[in-house]
């Protein structure tokens, strides 16, 4: 819980305006400090049982007397009129969960760090084990179902934060916390909560999208937040859900191979789906040699592969299921006018990529191509 969800939590059970303000910032407001807050100080009730002036009651994590520099909280409620035991609530509520919210952090970052060197150690040794050991801290908190987000970061002109920036980041952007585990270099494992990325399916309406639908949609937010923050050249791949706690190096493998495959076959692409790249994975698998042979018994398939404007076609035709209509309105040109570019590709290829035998062939050409220049 964050220091916002403290907040909620008490607007709901108040049900009035609740503010957080640092006690530093608290102290530059340079409040009057009356005789009630005085003897507050004095019978250490301010912690107890806070503090009211004329509009609010105000709970301390500290005491502001001794605070100075640190990060401490003041939590002002716009009212004055509680009764003893619901301020007593209160004030414990927040000396306690505020004291874990400044002490995790630095917990967390070592936890992660170190579940970040075994997952490297495992990851470069090609050694996948089903369970996580108990030595690591992290362990206990990864038996919930989570989703497994990987990041990674290329270019010299990249600037992407560290820890604790991505961390704030994406823990902003959720609402909630997220692990961000450090792999290799500006390589990042994200594990987000399921229910935080698939739960909101229900506040959909009637026509409810698939959990890939939902990951697919996600991970693009998640790239475009990225990508606005910082500068550099980001790719992000995504799984299905998983308890970390077992085969996550496999999902790690996985999600690293999505990758490779998706900068390899999809140059444009930066949010890379592992069941979008199944055909890609068994290309990239056939030897070099029958990978040119193949494209070498296509013929006219280098006219095709030198024509800008038939290579763009055939693309957007393939990713619009072959329809040719859909096609047409995706490249701004009249239906006729695809027609007469696939018959030309027809004619130099002997392929009709409306025939779904040939459109296989096709595609599995442009894929071998690909990777054959690679």
């Amino acid at each position: 819980m964050n220091v916002q969800d403290i907040r909620s939590r008490l607007e709901s059970i108040v049900s009035r305006p609740v503010e957080l303000i640092e006690i530093g910032e608290w102290k530059g407001q340079q409040r009057s400090k009356s005789v009630e807050y005085q003897n507050a100080i004095k019978t250490n009730t301010l912690l107890s049982t806070g503090w009211t002036d004329a509009d609010s009651t105000w709970f301390f994590t500290a005491n502001p007397e001794l605070a100075d520099e640190e990060e401490q909280w003041a939590v002002r409620i716009f009212d004055t009129n509680l009764v003893p035991a619901m301020r007593e609530l209160i004030a414990l509520l927040v000396r306690t969960v505020t004291s874990e919210v400044a002490t995790r952090p630095q917990e967390d970052e070592s936890e992660v760090q170190q579940l970040g060197r075994w997952l490297a150690e495992k990851l470069e040794h090609d050694d996948s084990p089903q369970e996580l050991p108990d030595t690591l801290l992290l362990k206990s908190r990864l038996f919930t179902e989570m989703i497994p987000f990987l990041l990674i970061c290329e270019g010299a002109q990249n600037t992407l934060g560290g820890y604790e920036e991505l961390h704030q980041l994406l823990s902003t952007f959720l609402e909630r916390d997220v692990l961000v585990i450090p792999l290799h270099g500006r390589e990042w494992l994200l594990l987000v909560d399921r229910l935080d990325v698939l739960e909101v399916s229900e506040e959909r309406g009637e026509e409810e999208e698939s959990d890939r639908e939902l990951l697919e949609a996600f991970g693009l937010g998640l790239y475009e937040l990225i990508a606005s923050e910082w500068t550099g050249i980001f790719n992000l791949s995504v799984t299905d859900p998983l308890q970390p706690a077992h085969g996550l190096v496999r999902a790690v493998r996985l999600l690293r191979e999505s990758v490779f495959l998706g900068k390899t076959f999809h140059v444009t692409r930066n949010v890379h789906l592992p069941w979008d790249l199944g055909l890609e994975r068994l290309v990239y698998s056939i030897p070099a040699a029958q990978r040119e042979r193949f494209i070498e018994e296509v013929e006219g398939l280098d006219v095709v592969l030198e024509d800008g404007e038939a290579l763009t076609t055939l693309e957007t035709f393939f990713q619009m299921n072959c329809n040719v209509s859909e096609t047409a309105k995706r490249l701004y040109i009249h239906r006729n006018t695809l027609i007469y570019r696939l018959d030309k590709i027809k004619q130099e290829t002997g392929l009709d990529v409306r025939n779904f035998a040939d459109a296989v062939l096709m595609k599995l050409a442009l894929l071998l191509d690909k990777v054959t220049k690679d």
